[in-house]
């Protein structure tokens, strides 16, 4: 994978004043990381790095392997070097077919909120990967049956016996032998032909399954997991509910083209209305909360800021925006449209109902 991303270009355009040797020992450090990575976790430590988001815990999984070539790099001193590195690993695993890396850098970016250290390449490459990730997700595959394949000949095995008379036991046991084989190949090279087509049709069952409940629950005026109507709920505290709502329908990433289009219809005339997280989770209650509510590890706060407001005010209650206000700072009092939070709460669910491993 590495090999097919021009790391040296990538990096010099961000820092033009690197010498070659700093340049290189970077490019080591990115080879063996990006033959390292192989947990969501940590695909999660990478956003974190390339958003610059505070504070630095130790991940010396990242640490060590730029120490290796360079002992003088600290994460916790050279942080703008280690959002670009970060992020270039980051842009790497975007060209990935079926990565996930997309939906957690847009989950991240905060619909843009935030900035990544490459100067929003990042972001801007996310969104088009993700975005025909989602148009490919919606066309089948057209997968066809492959032909049935012909059992293998056991001509001089028939020959043998055919020549034979009376029959010696081991002309007959190779005879039966060969047919087993033949036969034993014949169903594995079937079964081989028919795992793709299937495997195809099974994900555009799925793909229909998650449109076909979305488009219900969109006819609906009904919060499900709440279990009380939409129109009861303010405005921009509607569109968090019904994101993360949509996005428990997800099945398999990226989610179904459609999502965005019902999220919009949901929004209405108020798509564009202007909230804080803070301010538009405010009016929910703690039972409620508990409803919606995911388990985020402390450590992953600040790349679920829905979904860790909603487990503050599940835990905590009315005391829970002083220590979510400590948990994303940056993020508790940015304004952003009704929208905006209803595709943050999708993206978030999305990638918590998928887990935390790649």
């Amino acid at each position: 994978m590495a090999d097919e991303f021009d790391f040296i270009q990538s990096y010099r355009d961000l820092d033009a004043g690197a010498s070659r040797e700093v340049v290189e020992a970077r490019h080591k450090s990115f080879r063996k990381l990006s033959k390292a990575i192989d947990k969501m976790a940590q695909i999660y430590d990478l956003c974190r790095l390339a958003y610059q988001i505070e504070p630095f815990p130790a991940r010396p999984w990242f640490e060590d392997a730029v120490r290796e070539f360079d002992p003088h790099f600290l994460a916790e001193k050279d942080k703008a070097d280690a959002g670009r590195i970060a992020a270039l690993l980051l842009r790497e695993r975007i060209k990935s077919p079926g990565s996930y890396a997309p939906l957690a850098i847009l989950t991240t970016s905060y619909c843009g909120r935030r900035h990544s250290a490459d100067g929003d390449v990042l972001t801007m490459q996310a969104n088009v990967a993700f975005h025909n990730a989602v148009r490919n997700h919606r066309v089948s595959s057209g997968t066809k049956l492959l032909a049935v394949p012909k059992l293998k000949a056991i001509t001089a095995e028939v020959d043998a016996v055919n020549n034979n008379n009376p029959l010696p036991g081991p002309v007959v046991k190779a005879a039966f032998d060969a047919v087993m084989v033949s036969t034993e190949t014949a169903i594995k090279a079937l079964s081989d032909n028919v795992k793709g087509p299937v495997e195809s049709a099974r994900s555009d069952i799925v793909r229909l399954a998650e449109e076909v409940d979305m488009l219900w629950w969109c006819i609906g005026d009904w919060h499900e997991l709440l279990n009380k109507p939409r129109t009861e709920t303010t405005s921009a505290l509607k569109m968090v509910v019904s994101g993360v709502e949509l996005g428990a329908m997800v099945r398999q990433l990226p989610g179904p083209y459609g999502a965005h289009g019902i999220l919009r219809r949901i929004s209405g005339a108020e798509a564009d209305g202007k909230s804080s997280l803070k301010a538009a989770v405010k009016s929910l209650s703690q039972e409620d909360a508990q409803k919606l509510s995911k388990d985020i590890p402390e450590a992953s706060r600040s790349l679920f800021p829905v979904h860790t407001a909603i487990q503050l005010i599940a835990n905590d209650g009315d005391a829970w925006d002083t220590e979510f206000t400590k948990s994303v700072p940056e993020i508790a009092t940015a304004k952003m449209s009704h929208f905006e939070l209803g595709i943050q709460a999708f993206r978030e669910r999305a990638l918590l109902e998928y887990g935390w491993t790649i």
